[in-house]
């Protein structure tokens, strides 16, 4: 089943980076691969579905261990790869990886947001780009985070923290909402030193939420405490 832009896949090419979210476009690309390219996606062990909130230098040996072997049937060996989010380590991973085409092997990698892999490993992949509605829902979350006061920011902040933690919510997510307070702040605030400042303390903390060391809560605490200077 064709869907805009499943209309964008075309055979061919050995690797896809295709924009989007674990369930809406998973469930999409399995209905395509079913029912446009005849694959088999049930009971077969060339059709093989990994994901991972978070994906880090281990699962990406995992994933060139099980691409290594050769397919079990007559057809591709297809290969759906999700993640929210990556270390720097697991990105100099999938470069060798992707380096060069495996025979018979086809990955279908689904991401969120791709623009925050490097540029060296996006050029490996022929890109294809969907809706993101997680674009709007950071935008509305970014608008209530603003408008809360500063013990209610806390308390999101906290909350937020939980989600990730237990993985109903990758750090992607709490990034994307960071950089959606930044695009709000940025419209609705006249440009003075105070909110320059601001907005470079806002880029620290939106450094640092990348590192998968650093506590999501404690920056978004930061994020409360710094738009409190600009917004009562």
């Amino acid at each position: 089943m064709k869907t805009a832009w499943t209309n964008q896949i075309k055979s061919g090419h050995h690797a896809y980076l295709i924009t989007g979210t674990e369930e809406k476009t998973l469930t999409e690309l399995v209905e395509f691969l079913e029912k446009d390219w005849k694959i088999e996606v049930k009971g077969n062990p060339d059709f093989i579905i990994q994901k991972y909130p978070t994906l880090y230098i281990d699962d990406c040996h995992k994933i060139s261990a099980d691409s290594s072997t050769k397919p079990i049937g007559d057809g591709d060996r297809i290969f759906i790869i999700y993640f929210g989010f990556m270390t720097r380590e697991s990105a100099n991973s999938l470069l060798k990886l992707f380096e060069e085409p495996i025979p018979k092997t086809i990955f279908f990698v689904i991401t969120p947001s791709p623009e925050r892999l490097p540029a060296t490993l996006r050029s490996r992949f022929s890109e294809i780009k969907t809706v993101r509605e997680s674009e709007s829902e950071a935008k509305k979350e970014a608008e209530q985070f603003i408008k809360m006061n500063l013990g209610e920011r806390f308390e999101y902040s906290k909350k937020l923290a939980g989600d990730v933690s237990d993985e109903k919510l990758t750090r992607s997510d709490a990034l994307a909402i960071l950089e959606a307070i930044e695009e709000n702040i940025a419209k609705n605030q006249s440009v003075s030193a105070k909110t320059a400042q601001i907005f470079k303390e806002l880029e620290k903390c939106r450094s640092y939420l990348k590192d998968q060391s650093s506590s999501v809560k404690m920056l978004f605490d930061q994020t409360a405490m710094v738009i409190a200077e600009i917004i009562k």
